[in-house]
């Protein structure tokens, strides 16, 4: 059993040109995901003369390989994180995600992408008694808060879903998305701003603060006055300080064929979000899970993929739902996970001119967005009031 071509990037792309000469700017942005892209149209915007640079293509590493969900809030759930981090910051930082997804709605349909960012809602189901009794609290946690979020007892979920959960936490605002085409009307964007990408453009680790050596990528020199690394499970190869501290995970998906009825109407998250799955527009659904599975073995770098993981993920989608479609696609995509869920965004200690974005575990479209935008405002010189780079890329 193979890999495929990812699902959202099983499509016609031209690339665009690598770096031919050696360049002189402003900024550099490594990585051309959701946090580098989010980064580069801020800076531009700022009137800061922004390069960014891609290894591969634009959404070709994770940002265009994920789930597809937008989500409010950070990896762990609202209950969660007010256990962690205080209820006071935990819900600025929902506050804060919140706005950025509809910021993102609006963003895609202003940017003629709307149809591949949608607001369906997101209904987390719990597949044990255990796991209810947490969806009830998270619902709570996030009311509480103020936030919307509504609890659907076992009767009220639908029909495809009642034999195998308990109950769902439904959240309205949450929504899903097409990574690639986002993404890439994301890119337009910021070049529309202003910023300049160049694509097959591999830099060189480890990348140093901007006064202690030049940036080398594709062969070419790059000097710029600020630098920010933006490359999620790619952090700690570029930025070595991040070394155990980001730790790149394998993450599987599928695809299948069209089912003869819909079965989700809304996405759908279960066993403590190890799960997931969503069905397109056309019907085709796609899934993905089992990274605990998977074991150790997921905390890796290569694209390589587990049959056994891509087996387990297929038998779910005929136990859980219902789903016995043939499998048109499996991937793997490959993200930064840390020890506390948290990102590192913001200023690399010690190492001025130095900026990181990464280590989103596995839930960097709304986060990654957000963080793009305060790296940005942090390097003009505009901070307002970050909630993931004040003090984000931390001891």
């Amino acid at each position: 059993m193979s890999a495929t071509a990812p699902y959202w990037l099983d499509a016609p792309y031209e690339p665009r040109a690598p770096l031919a000469d050696d360049v002189e700017v402003d900024a550099v942005v490594v990585g051309a995901g959701v946090g580098g892209l989010s980064c580069a149209r801020r800076l531009a915007r700022h009137g800061v003369d922004t390069l960014v640079l891609e290894r591969g293509t634009v959404a070709g590493g994770a940002s265009g390989r994920n789930g597809g969900f937008l989500l409010a809030g950070v990896a762990a759930f609202h209950v969660d994180a007010r256990a962690r981090l205080g209820a006071e910051r935990a819900r600025a930082i929902y506050q804060r995600t919140l706005d950025a997804q509809q910021e993102v709605y609006e963003l895609a349909e202003e940017l003629g992408a709307g149809d591949a960012v949608r607001r369906v809602g997101l209904l987390r189901a719990s597949d044990s008694e255990e796991e209810a009794e947490h969806v009830r609290r998270h619902a709570e946690a996030l009311r509480a808060d103020g936030f919307p979020a509504q609890l659907v007892g076992r009767e009220q979920l639908p029909a495809a879903l009642r034999r195998s959960f308990f109950n769902g936490c439904l959240t309205e605002n949450d929504g899903v998305l097409h990574p690639a085409r986002w993404i890439r009307a994301l890119a337009a964007a910021a070049e529309r701003a202003g910023a300049r990408i160049c694509e097959g453009t591999p830099v060189r680790g480890p990348v140093c603060a901007p006064h202690e050596a030049e940036l080398l990528a594709g062969g070419r020199t790059v000097r710029a006055r600020h630098v920010i690394v933006a490359s999620d499970g790619g952090l700690p190869a570029l930025v070595p300080r991040y070394e155990g501290r980001v730790r790149a995970r394998r993450l599987h998906m599928v695809a299948t064929e069209p089912p003869r009825e819909r079965v989700l109407e809304r996405p759908l998250y279960s066993r403590w979000g190890f799960e997931y799955a969503q069905q397109a527009p056309g019907g085709q659904v796609l899934a993905g899970g089992f990274s605990d599975l998977d074991g150790e073995a997921s905390y890796t770098d290569s694209d390589e993929g587990s049959p056994a993981v891509w087996e387990r993920i297929e038998a779910w989608l005929g136990e859980a739902l219902g789903v016995h479609a043939q499998i048109t696609h499996r991937w793997v995509g490959t993200v930064g996970y840390t020890d506390d869920g948290l990102p590192y965004a913001g200023a690399v200690p010690e190492q001025r001119g130095l900026y990181v974005l990464g280590g989103y575990s596995g839930h960097g479209n709304v986060p990654g967005y957000l963080a793009g935008k305060e790296v940005a405002d942090l390097v003009a010189g505009e901070p307002g009031e970050p909630v993931l780079s004040a003090g984000s890329a931390r001891e």
